[in-house]
């Protein structure tokens, strides 16, 4: 999943959807507070042209004439509108998902004895100050396994 592209840590992603199942539960999650403030914003739009067309009909039938030019024009202004809310979202997905991925394998590899493992993130990551507070436990606990093994060897 990950490519290294020089001698240091950094590394680039070559997918999108480097963890699909926390990736799309937070993609939804944005997409549906969008949804739910279009929703919110369309019913207090329609009240107030509702209450608006009972106190001055004469007033608001123009608007009310072209009312499905109008609608349509809105309609295809939010698909644009939702369609930009999903790229963005998987983007900012990515950025979580990335480090996660990066933080599971890590583990895994600790979990199998190797304690020298550390987690690089990519700059602009989330989760940069989570990456130092665990290489630094991981440089403590490293530590106390050599003091063990040269105490046990004495």
């Amino acid at each position: 999943m990950e490519k290294t592209t020089s001698a240091t840590s950094t590394t680039r992603r070559n997918t999108i959807f480097i963890k699909k199942s926390l990736q799309l539960r937070y993609m939804v999650l944005i997409i549906l507070s969008v949804l739910c403030g279009l929703a919110i914003m369309t019913f207090e739009l329609t009240a107030t042209l509702s209450e608006l067309f009972d106190t001055h009909p004469v007033l608001m039938q123009p608007i009310y004439d072209e009312f499905f030019h109008i609608a349509a024009s809105f309609f295809y202004k939010i698909v644009i509108y939702l369609l930009f809310v999903v790229v963005i979202s998987a983007f900012l997905s990515h950025k979580m998902a990335g480090p996660v991925y990066r933080f599971e394998q890590v583990c895994k590899a600790i979990a199998k004895g190797d304690f020298s493992q550390r987690v690089r993130l990519r700059q602009g990551d989330q989760f940069m100050e989570l990456q130092d507070d665990f290489n630094a436990m991981m440089d403590r606990v490293e530590q106390e396994i050599n003091k063990n093994k040269t105490q046990h060897h004495e």
